[in-house]
């Protein structure tokens, strides 16, 4: 069985030959994976920075975005067929806990994460609960169903903001920034602009037919954010770089009384004037975190059947699985929007 997975002895990813994964238990199901998404948590693995190496207990398969088949079924398995394609939520709750009774399953306390708590999608098969399965309809590739979780993040963010006829500013043109983009405009934002110092990923964003791209590091980058939203900035702020400086920037732009949520995660602590920049400002600030299970993936569904052109320009690279090295050397050097995996070439055929 071939996995990439994060070795016990050497900082990196490897890949071998392993045993079949044991037969699916009580309510878990096995799916044989067709494609995966590359995700920048799976990079912070790669690179095995501060945040994975303290959390990430070895050796461990990591990948949380796929898109597969069922091979096998567990005992009390209802509602699923072998041979039925499916992706899945990665984020494992416990169901039980006052968060997932009331709604918020998202952000339960209990959670494990699969590829990161436990084994993950890259890999010829995962065992996952049957309850975190998603049915993809026929008319979805299996490229674009290999991504359902990425557009959620962004789905998330863009719906909690509550985009519609309002100005919105984008802080990262990474593939989500890119999907954020895109939801914003189809949810009936009065503008979007997406800022973005890297020039292929600044690319994709002019291909989404934004109301602007901008460079940051540009000294006009401000004038003409306030310039498109008529001197006052934009009221709605999606945070999705990580970089303290651009959160800061952003601040200092956003209207009084904007929405900023933050999904990027930064590196370390940053330093923010609350004072000036959020309490006097009247500045709604708040994180954003994985999926509302389950409502934002009827979102994304919805959004992927009628915008599917739109999801095709985000994904620039599909590479075969074993050229994974590849894929996480594009996101290295900024070359790429979203990378998918194709794990179908480990036997035939190729991802569609």
């Amino acid at each position: 069985m071939f996995t990439i997975a994060k070795a016990k002895s050497e900082y990196g990813i490897w890949s071998s030959d392993q045993p079949a994964l044991p037969a699916p238990g009580r309510g878990m199901v096995m799916v044989d994976v067709i494609a995966a998404g590359i995700c920048g948590t799976d990079f912070h693995i790669y690179k095995w920075d501060k945040w994975s190496s303290g959390r990430i207990k070895t050796p461990m398969t990591i990948g949380h975005e796929f898109v597969g088949l069922i091979s096998a079924i567990g005992d009390e398995v209802t509602g699923f067929e072998v041979g039925q394609r499916v992706s899945a939520e990665c984020h494992i709750a416990c169901g039980e806990c006052g968060l997932c009774r009331t709604g918020n399953a998202h952000i339960c306390e209990k959670t494990e994460i699969i590829g990161v708590d436990r084994a993950g999608a890259f890999a010829e098969q995962v065992v996952i609960p049957a309850t975190n399965l998603w049915k993809v309809p026929d008319v979805i590739p299996d490229r674009q169903a290999a991504v359902f979780d990425p557009v959620g993040n962004a789905m998330h963010m863009v719906s909690t903001a509550e985009v519609t006829a309002r100005d919105v500013l984008i802080v990262g043109g990474g593939p989500i920034g890119l999907f954020a983009a895109a939801i914003a405009k189809a949810h009936g934002a009065r503008t979007v602009a997406v800022q973005e110092p890297n020039q292929a990923r600044a690319a994709i964003a002019e291909s989404l037919d934004l109301d602007l791209v901008v460079n940051p590091r540009h000294d006009d980058s401000r004038l003409k954010i306030l310039e498109l939203t008529n001197g006052h900035g934009p009221n709605v702020v999606l945070e999705v770089s990580g970089n303290g400086r651009a959160l800061n920037d952003a601040l200092d732009v956003a209207a009084p009384g904007a929405t900023v949520a933050l999904l990027g995660i930064p590196g370390g602590p940053v330093e923010l004037d609350l004072g000036a920049k959020v309490v006097m400002k009247g500045i709604r600030l708040f994180g954003v975190t994985g999926r509302r299970m389950y409502e934002t993936w009827y979102q994304v569904e919805a959004f992927m059947l009628k915008n599917p052109d739109l999801i095709d320009k985000v994904i620039t690279h599909i590479l075969p699985a074993r050229e994974f090295a590849e894929g996480f050397k594009l996101m290295e050097e900024g070359a790429c929007g979203k990378v998918v995996l194709d794990f179908q070439s480990l036997k035939t055929g190729a991802v569609k």
